[in-house]
């Protein structure tokens, strides 16, 4: 199979970025971002073999709260279209997000999901993040609290250093 992405082009493809945002998080329309969050975010579209299949949109320099953090990229958005999930395409997804990362000398990714989001929680952790903190009352309809988790790039100093 054959991954690639690209970058959205804004304001061009806003309308096919709200809805790919409604296709994948849907459920809870309080959690759907606006199209002045979009145009606050990096958005690549995933595809495989040609056809779009997923997203992810960051902030850089940035912590999850929206605080400033030099070093920091932060993860505001990771989805899949559920008709593509169960192939991998995730992990492939989030491997390009830490390649990424890495390749423009950021010193860690900050991300968070839903408490009950566990396909999201075990991908992360499969690719080296830790669990930071719980954020109660972070999403809302339904009220649930985000469980905020971090990658360090930071580079291995090893025992001699």
């Amino acid at each position: 199979m054959n991954i690639e992405f690209r970058r959205a082009i804004l304001p061009n493809e806003l309308d096919d970025l709200l809805d790919f945002d409604r296709r994948m998080f849907g459920s809870f329309p309080d959690d759907l971002f606006e199209p002045e969050d979009w145009n606050n975010l990096e958005s690549y579209w995933m595809f495989a073999d040609g056809v779009k299949v997923g997203c992810c949109a960051f902030q850089q320099d940035c912590d999850y709260d929206e605080r400033p953090r030099p070093g920091c990229l932060y993860m505001a958005s990771t989805g899949i279209l559920p008709e593509f999930q169960g192939r991998g395409l995730g992990r492939k997804q989030k491997e390009w997000q830490v390649g990424y990362a890495r390749d423009h000398g950021f010193s860690a990714i900050v991300t968070n999901m839903r408490k009950s989001n566990v396909k999201i929680k075990r991908l992360n952790e499969s690719v080296g993040f830790k669990f930071r903190c719980l954020e109660a009352d972070y999403y809302h309809e339904p009220d649930e609290a985000a469980v905020v988790m971090e990658l360090s790039l930071a580079p291995d100093k090893g025992p001699d250093h």
